[in-house]
């Protein structure tokens, strides 16, 4: 509710229709004239827009909701149901513990019913104390529902409460009386609280009782959702029901309001499957800031410093209509309707007005396309609504099957491609969209099957067209909930901010005794306003000292906020009023994404630039500096509002994820130092930006958290992943941010062990950065092409296993390959291309040929021996007979193995069978292409490397010089925030110590190296070892721009950035560890990154242990240069064995099909097939094949055989379980064989049940079966002869009581 809207008379509304038109341009009309125009649509959108009063944040009264959530937690939801339910709560009690609009408790139901009790601190050890198990009693958790009810929580009124119910089966403890009992009783609970309730519901798996719970969501003043999921639905889905269900609660906070539209003459309004003269749609209520005070970065940041002012509010409200005459302007009556919060039953109508209308005439491609996906959304969503009310009612659904299938038509001919103007980054966002659609378009295709076989009204059906009816409530874009959600959160934080602002006192005599030096350091280039001007200045108290970047977003910052990407850091200091002002200027000249750039990774588009600074560098994103302690005190309280500016581009967008955004860019600035780079302005700013990072560190309590992450990156490699450290340069903030006590603890206090594990360190993280680069340049790389350049590597050129082996004189070992691959890495060209054997498994092996034949012979030997197996033959005056039959079956065995057996295999078909010698490998053994490709292979990487391997040397240096030389910050602190010189000449000493380091290997391997053989090699012309390389945009770098034009900042943002010398992997290798065996540790590094380029892949090798160091002798990488070889080689030998063992099967099967006897059936049979695999099937398909002319003996036993896998009660095939085949194949069994016969077979499957033993007191299960009433199937029953079950009673569950074949499966 709005106040002041009882003193108007009427609002005044804006009305825009859009209407499709494929000939015209795109044209606006205003007032009462016609379209000159003959082909729009009668269909069009009408867009409302009706301002409100004035408002301040006060005005707008926010609705508090209790939340109460039931879970239930019986036995039925042990194992990965239960898990998802807890990850869910603690997801849910950890958004609403900082949601001042919102009182959660949670109920825990299973045969008792208890409320969890928890604190903000404490919730997550409460939750993982539960357990599940017992029985499921809802009247139990009615009741403990009714106990929380109430009014006022926490001296504020309840606006409206809110249950969310969660059940996966059905009462079990109480009877159907008691249950009756207990709903009605909770209901007239619920309708006599004076303040709208709503219960939603959810159901999981096909056991729950689906007529309970939709009738449940009714029983508050408004009805609820109903959500379902099961298993089959993936392992989080459970999981992401509840999440969505509570994103959508909370995101109703009281800024809506409904209106009511009516339509005159024949014009109709567009409603759920139906026109209408009048409905009412919902608005929702959003406000702006007046234009001549628009604070265009964002209300946060304005309010964390300044007082409320008022704000322009509107109801913004959408909707189809259907226009008679497509060119006229339609005669509506529009009321806005608003809750009274003194009554929450009553709404106050408010007239509008009309005052202005415009027609825009859609004929662009970007906005057609937007038009056909706002017409797929709008029918999806109506025949879902449609397709759940007919099977709701036993509807007909043919007509509905005929508008599925236009749907499906037109959603793929949606085009995507091929039009101009589409961006990448809008065409991601449509397939996002397409993708959606066509997933609630995939449901309603399975229910129409499920209801096609017969299952119409099945539980699942039934629960899933219900959950349909709702998908389109959660369809608005996740990062817009999740930001909803974010702000909040984050407006009382704001408000906190500003009271901690307004309370600061700032130690005067300390800032007027600051240095000269730091005056000038600490200088506005903006607003020509030093740190002094700024501290002391009463009237603005939020303005603090920074300085600038320019950066890029993309989309999935709002989970991973160090997905930044810094395009370059300046070396400009800019204050922060100064920065908001410069923002508030470009994006009112203009707009919003040329001044900061949006969410958008496109290399091709132009960088957003807010400013420049002094050396012409772009500027659009800003961070805040530690000066002193007082400066300090107005960045802590406005640290998270930026934080969340700079990543979301809202500064209540803040969340606890974006802290690390500190230390990533920290370690960036410190990625980037080289001695072209350490200059003593830069380095001041460095300093002073450690200093921001350290006390973060303090103060926001994080140094236990900080250091769990960098001591599970050294000690284990499951801690390296990048699910567990987003961003590498991450890991650099952090070491350097920690206090001292803290680093000793991780590195040791002595400087010896600090030295040996700071070794292991940068030797993990270069071997981390490298996969990582692998990852970016093969995401999307076929597994073959990578094998052909792991061959390259291990072998040579023409030399490997998967290579042609036209060379047949091998390459002569190089004497000196560590010198050869120093030069040649420091040599490749950057846009290097690598030519390598694209691997294919089956070009390396000649397919094996089996000769097809029968024999009689044969034929009754495996009768013979089938029957002596099964222990039907038991008289020894046969033994003869039977020795006789083994023998002729081992003989017909071994011809099938000497047909498929190459010459140089003795043994191909055996399980025993071992693959080729794997030992013959030389790690050793280096050659001049293997150098070769290895260094091309490394110039790729490094192209693709974020982090930048050539940033690692910088960070050596920096690291040794803080950790060893541990100076502290009171110096700094003492030197009016400024570093001391003797600071930066440190730093400067071991940056040069590094790079001189690497700079003599390279000049003695260029001397070592004869010239003769770089020739073949794409060399660049001979360099000296600090020749500047070109990176790509995503490069962090401090910039040195000297243009002077007008549209420099423009150029050069879209230039490439040059920068520091050429560092290359072995150089980097060479100055972590100098005596490392360089050229062995480079290859086996190189082969992992291949190997596990992955996440996924690195994660369960981190697991397996194949995730290794290489920071201490040569073991390991021994081990992974045999192990990647062996790989190679068992690929081959694998794609060999299956050629080998399909031709086996192949020829079994034959004699299969042609055996004239069962009994010979089932010798052949068992002697191939122990379960129903990839041989068997092939069996299946050449029985049911409608192209074989002649008749196969003895059919319908053998389809017997197969499908029971018995003959005369013998286990012959898959433990004598049966297999039960699917019905398309079902009817291709009683083709082949006739209907008679496969009625017989079906009916024998139908019987092939065991009777599940019940409990001992004979009290019936939640299906409501026991020993004297088991579980019977009605198909079974009506053969038997026994009374049928009724409908309404369900079958078993998945863990129910039907148990198929002998094993039994729990």
């Amino acid at each position: 509710m709005i106040r002041g809207l009882q003193d108007m008379g009427t609002l005044k509304v804006s009305a825009v229709i859009e209407a499709i038109n494929a000939e015209k341009t795109a044209e606006q009309y205003t007032g009462e004239n016609k379209l000159d125009s003959s082909s729009i649509g009668r269909e069009q959108y009408l867009k409302l827009t009706a301002q409100l009063p004035d408002t301040t944040e006060e005005d707008v009264h926010l609705i508090n909701t209790h939340l109460i959530l039931v879970a239930d937690s019986s036995g039925s939801m042990a194992g990965n149901p239960w898990n998802q339910v807890l990850s869910s709560l603690e997801y849910i009690i950890g958004e609403s513990v900082g949601n001042g609009q919102i009182h959660l408790d949670v109920i825990i139901y299973d045969t008792k019913a208890k409320v969890l009790q928890y604190t903000q601190h404490n919730y997550a050890i409460q939750l993982s104390r539960l357990k599940s198990g017992g029985m499921t009693n809802f009247a139990e958790a009615f009741s403990r529902v009714s106990g929380l009810l109430k009014n006022q929580i926490d001296d504020k009124p309840v606006d409206q409460t809110v249950i969310m119910f969660m059940t996966d089966g059905e009462d079990t403890v109480s009877s159907k009386d008691q249950l009756s009992r207990g709903i009605s009783t909770f209901r007239g609970n619920l309708q006599s609280l004076g303040h709208d309730v709503i219960v939603h519901a959810v159901g999981f798996s096909r056991s729950h009782d689906y007529k309970f719970l939709s009738n449940l969501c009714t029983a508050g003043t408004t009805e609820g959702m109903f959500r379902y999921c099961e298993p089959s639905d993936g392992k989080g889905a459970l999981k992401r029901k509840l999440e969505e269900l509570f994103d959508f609660i909370s995101c109703v906070d009281g800024r809506q309001a409904d209106i009511q539209l009516t339509i005159g003459g024949a014009d109709k309004l567009v409603g759920v499957d139906e026109l209408l003269q009048t409905t009412v749609i919902k608005g929702q209520i959003i406000t702006k800031e007046p234009e001549d005070k628009k604070d265009k970065i964002g209300d946060a940041m304005a309010a964390a410093a300044n007082v409320n002012h008022c704000a322009q509010t509107f109801v913004q409200a959408e909707t189809w209509v259907y226009l008679e005459d497509p060119h006229s302007i339609p005669h509506m009556g529009i009321k806005a309707l608003f809750k009274m919060p003194q009554d929450k039953e009553q709404k106050m109508a408010v007239l509008c007005e009309i005052v202005s209308f415009q027609r825009q005439i859609v004929t662009e491609p970007v906005d057609k396309i937007r038009w056909s996906l706002r017409i797929l959304s709008r029918n999806t969503d109506v025949l879902a609504s449609k397709f759940a009310q007919t099977l709701q009612q036993k509807g007909d659904i043919a007509k509905l099957e005929k508008r599925l299938h236009r749907l499906q038509g037109r959603i793929a001919n949606t085009q995507v491609f091929g039009n101009k103007g589409i961006t990448k980054e809008f065409r991601n966002a449509v397939l996002e969209q397409i993708k959606e659609i066509q997933t609630k378009v995939d449901i309603m295709h399975g229910m129409m099957a499920e209801y096609k076989r017969g299952q119409g009204q099945s539980v699942a059906v039934l629960a899933r067209a219900n959950d349909l009816r709702y998908a389109a409530e959660f369809s608005k874009s996740r990062r817009h909930r999740v930001m909803n959600i974010r702000v909040s959160r984050n407006v009382d934080q704001a408000k906190i901010a500003q009271k901690q602002l307004s309370t600061l006192k700032v130690d005067q005599d300390y800032v007027k005794s600051l240095s000269q030096d730091a005056l000038q350091f600490y200088f506005c280039v903006l607003s020509q306003n030093d740190i002094k001007d700024i501290l002391l200045d009463q009237e603005d108290i939020s303005d603090m000292m920074g300085f600038g970047l320019a950066v890029r977003r993309p989309e999935h910052v709002l989970d991973e906020p160090t997905a930044i990407r810094v395009w370059c850091i300046s070396g400009t200091l800019v204050s922060r009023t100064a920065m908001m002002d410069a923002w508030e200027h470009k994006i009112t000249v203009d707009g919003h994404l040329s001044t900061h750039g949006g969410f958008n990774m496109d290399h091709d588009s132009p960088l957003g630039v807010t400013t420049v600074g002094q050396g012409r560098e772009p500027i659009n994103a800003w961070l805040p500096l530690y000066v002193c302690q007082s400066h300090w005190e107005r960045v802590k309280a406005l640290l998270k509002p930026t934080l969340g500016y700079f990543c979301m581009l809202d500064p209540h967008g803040y969340d606890y994820k974006q802290m690390d955004v500190m230390f990533y860019i920290l370690g960036s600035m410190i990625g980037q130092l080289n001695p072209e780079t350490a200059g003593e302005h830069q380095l001041k700013i460095l300093f002073a930006f450690h200093r921001t990072c350290a006390a973060t560190v303090k103060d926001f309590d994080l140094t236990d958290q900080v250091k769990e992450i960098v001591h599970k990156f050294i000690s284990s490699a499951e801690g390296r992943t990048k699910d567990i450290v987003s961003n590498l340069f991450t890991l650099i903030g952090y070491i350097v941010s920690l206090p001292t006590v803290t680093v000793e603890e991780i590195f040791g206090a002595s400087s010896e062990i600090r030295a040996t594990r700071l070794q292991q360190f940068w030797m993990t993280f270069t071997c981390e950065c490298l996969r990582r680069a692998a990852g970016n340049a093969y995401r999307e790389t076929n597994d073959n092409v990578i094998n052909g350049i792991l061959d390259q590597i291990l072998h040579g050129v023409g030399q490997g296993i998967l290579q042609d082996s036209n060379i047949k004189v091998k390459e002569p070992p190089l004497t000196k390959p560590k010198a050869m691959l120093v030069t040649k890495c420091h040599n490749v060209k950057s846009d290097v291309s690598i030519d390598s054997h694209v691997f294919d498994p089956k070009d390396t092996v000649t397919p094996p040929t089996v000769i097809y034949s029968h024999s009689v012979k044969v034929d009754k030997a495996m009768d013979i021996w089938a029957q002596a197996q099964c222990g039907i033959i038991k008289n020894k005056n046969r033994a003869e007979q039977v020795a006789q039959a083994n023998k002729v079956v081992r003989q017909w065995l071994d011809e099938g193995v000497e047909m498929v057996s190459p010459c140089d295999m003795s043994s191909t078909a055996t399980e025993s069978q071992q693959p080729p010698p794997l030992d013959e490998f030389e790690p050793d053994y280096i050659s001049h292409s293997m150098v070769y490709t290895l260094a091309k292979v490394l110039q790729k990487l490094q192209n693709n490397a974020y982090s930048d391997i050539a940033c690692i040397p910088g960070c050596i240096a920096f690291v040794e010089f803080w950790l060893s030389e541990q100076p502290g910050f009171a110096e700094l602190d003492s030197n009016s925030g400024m570093a001391p010189v003797s600071w930066t000449d440190r730093v400067k000493a071991a940056i040069a110590r590094v790079y001189s380091c690497m700079d003599e290997l390279v000049v003695s391997s260029r001397d070592e190296v004869d010239p003769d053989t770089l020739v073949c090699v794409e060399d660049l012309p001979p360099s000296t070892p600090t020749t500047a390389s070109t990176k790509s945009e995503d490069d962090v770098a401090y910039s040195d721009y000297d243009s002077d034009d007008s549209h420099g900042s423009e150029r050069h943002a879209r230039r490439r950035i040059t920068h520091g010398p050429r560092i290359t992997l072995p150089m980097v290798v060479h100055a972590v560890n100098p005596l490392v065996d360089l050229t062995l540790c480079v290859r086996a590094m190189t082969c992992q990154a291949l190997v596990l380029h992955s996440n996924s892949k690195a994660r369960a090798a981190a697991k397996g242990g194949q995730l290794r160091d290489f920071h201490s002798g040569t073991e390991n990488a021994v081990t992974t240069l045999q192990e990647a070889h062996n790989d190679l080689v068992k690929q081959s030998t694998s794609v060999l064995q299956r050629l080998i063992d399909f031709a086996l099967w192949q020829r079994a099967n034959y004699c299969m099909l042609e055996a004239t006897t069962p009994w010979a059936f089932v010798g052949y049979l068992m002697n191939t097939y122990k379960e129903r695999g990839e041989g068997f099937h092939e069996l299946v398909n050449i029985l049911t094949s409608k192209d074989r002319v002649n008749p196969i003996p003895c059919m319908v036993d053998k389809v017997r055989i197969l499908l029971i896998g018995k003959h005369e009660e013998c286990v012959v095939l898959a433990n004598g379980n049966t297999w039960m085949p699917e019905r398309k194949m079902a009817r291709e069994f009683e083709k082949v064989i006739g209907e008679a016969a496969w009625t017989s077979i079906e009916l024998q499957l139908n019987s092939c049940v065991q009777i599940h033993v019940y409990r001992e007191s004979d009290i019936p299960n939640r299906h409501g079966h026991c020993n004297s009433n088991p579980y019977i199937p009605n198909k079974l029953r009506k053969a038997l002869g026994m009374p049928l079950m009724p409908e309404c009673v369900k079958g078993p569950a998945k863990k129910g009581p039907l148990r198929i074949g002998n094993k039994l499966t729990r």
